[in-house]
């Protein structure tokens, strides 16, 4: 009897345990455990709903949310996509936090733990890298919180030419506010003055010879963006040129993804993609600066660098896998539902200037200081995948997806065409060539997935407690009321 009544007790432990989901991953990864409580009835979200109010919604919702814990695994990479036996979410329940802020949700799903690879607390140090942008003033307002995720509190130094807007020179008052404005947010910022009437394609190639003047003992490369250049890893970044000897002559980028831009343009660095100098090909630059500029008729700066290093060196670009020009026009989901990280992403401000139309490149344009902002909490999972049950995938910071008809999600993963990019974009301009568009960038696509419905974040917000909340939503057709997903992560076990 009494070995019988420990058996009981041990079997009822187990019951009342928290149910453990292994992740099935999609390389040779060390597999990867998640926790996970079951969906509980009991209430407790009482007192939550009212945050909802400020977020650009009209009530009342359907909406559910989850709450993930982060652990981070020393032995874990990150996969394109990694499986998940378990629901990301309960089913979705109409509220109305205006109406009804006290509420609470018939159904209040437990945390979810998810182990990500480990990754650094503290900021990349890139002092051997020196920034140059070329802008306006007035462009800077919405660069600012993406500099700051790109480059704050990272040791890089950057240099930011300021130019006339139409008739107006920017004075030294205002170009000292915005370098103690960019000081402020951990940015090693110098503002300094482009020449009156100095034309664009003159001022990007002058960057060059600016950054070189300003290097110090422990600069190794300068770099020239564009002020809707966004960084998402500078950890990456630095392990990436750390592949290459900067006491030799480099030059590196990526070309476009535009194929028909490349064959116009030629296999050169494009300069929203972000180009990276050697201080070796720099000097060289810098000794041929004047013969440069008289010879060149090139419109645009990145071709100028182009020419003159093809012109006095022996340097040939190195293309940079992970670096994008993003020059894809349309719906760029197929890119940031890829499940790769990249290095850089180009014109998530503006869209691409192939899209000619004002009201379509506003909708194709992406806010990146928040979609970046739960790196803070799991370090490069930023565009990382995760397929939860049977039809539904989270691209975290962009979009969660789901797909009613199962069958179409699970071929796609059986067959590994998962891994290629869903081709959302606008169609390639044609060109008389081997190449279709976009594959020599970013490699082989699949078509359009039939019946996916996407979840577009929405918002997301930093927590005082170091979490990071998301809202994604889908915006229902008709008088049906949208549905939004509330995803909080933390490092903690602390349900907030």
């Amino acid at each position: 009897m009494l070995i019988g009544s420990r058996i009981l007790t041990i079997l009822l432990l187990l019951c009342g345990s928290l149910v453990l989901f292994r992740l099935r991953s999609r390389s040779n990864s060390p597999p990867v455990r998640l926790e996970a409580a079951g969906q509980s009835n009991q209430g407790g979200c009482s007192g939550r709903l009212t945050r909802l109010i400020d977020l650009d919604l009209k009530f009342p919702i359907k909406y559910a949310r989850r709450d993930i814990i982060i652990k981070a695994n020393p032995d874990l990479d990150r996969t394109s996509l990694t499986q998940i036996d378990a629901a990301l979410l309960s089913d979705v329940q109409i509220v109305d936090p205006v109406k009804s802020p006290d509420s609470g949700l018939e159904q209040c799903s437990s945390p979810l733990t998810l182990e990500v690879p480990a990754f650094p607390r503290q900021p990349a140090n890139a002092s051997h890298i020196i920034f140059g942008i070329s802008t306006y003033i007035e462009r800077m307002e919405d660069s600012m919180p993406h500099l700051q995720r790109s480059l704050g509190h990272t040791n890089a130094r950057l240099i930011v030419l300021a130019v006339e807007f139409g008739e107006v020179t920017p004075d030294s008052k205002e170009m000292a506010a915005l370098e103690t404005r960019m000081r402020g947010l951990g940015i090693k910022a110098t503002v300094i003055g482009a020449p009156n009437n100095s034309l664009m394609q003159t001022r990007y190639f002058s960057l060059v010879k600016v950054l070189y003047e300003k290097r110090d003992s422990a600069t190794q490369w300068i770099s020239l963006l564009d002020d809707d250049t966004f960084l998402p890893s500078m950890y990456s970044l630095v392990d990436t040129l750390g592949a290459y000897d900067s006491s030799k002559e480099w030059y590196l980028g990526a070309m476009s993804e535009d194929w028909w831009s490349v064959m116009v343009y030629g296999m050169m660095s494009f300069g929203g993609g972000g180009t990276f100098l050697s201080i070796p090909t720099a000097a060289q630059i810098n000794a041929n600066y004047d013969t440069c500029t008289k010879e060149s008729t090139a419109n645009q700066g990145d071709i100028r660098v182009f020419e003159c290093i093809t012109a006095h060196t022996t340097t040939k670009l190195q293309p940079v896998t992970g670096l994008h020009q993003t020059d894809l026009g349309g719906d760029l989901s197929g890119f940031y539902e890829s499940g790769r990280l990249p290095l850089s992403v180009h014109h998530w401000k503006t869209g691409w200037h192939f899209e000619q139309k004002p009201e379509q490149r506003a909708l194709n344009t992406y806010p990146m200081a928040k979609m970046h902002l739960v790196s803070d909490v799991c370090g490069n999972c930023f565009l990382q995948r995760w397929q939860f049950g049977s039809n539904t995938i989270l691209s975290n910071g962009f979009s969660i997806s789901t797909y009613p008809n199962q069958n179409i999600l699970a071929e796609l993963v059986r067959n590994k065409e998962i891994d290629k990019m869903e081709d959302t974009f606008m169609p390639t301009r044609e060109v008389n060539s081997f190449m279709k568009g976009y594959e020599h960038s970013i490699g082989p696509l699949r078509p359009r997935a039939e019946g996916k419905i996407q979840y577009k974040l929405l918002d997301a917000k930093a927590e005082e407690n170091g979490g990071v909340r998301q809202y994604y939503v889908y915006r229902a057709l008709d008088k049906e009321p949208d549905i939004v997903y509330e995803i909080f992560w933390t490092g903690n076990e602390t349900q907030v």
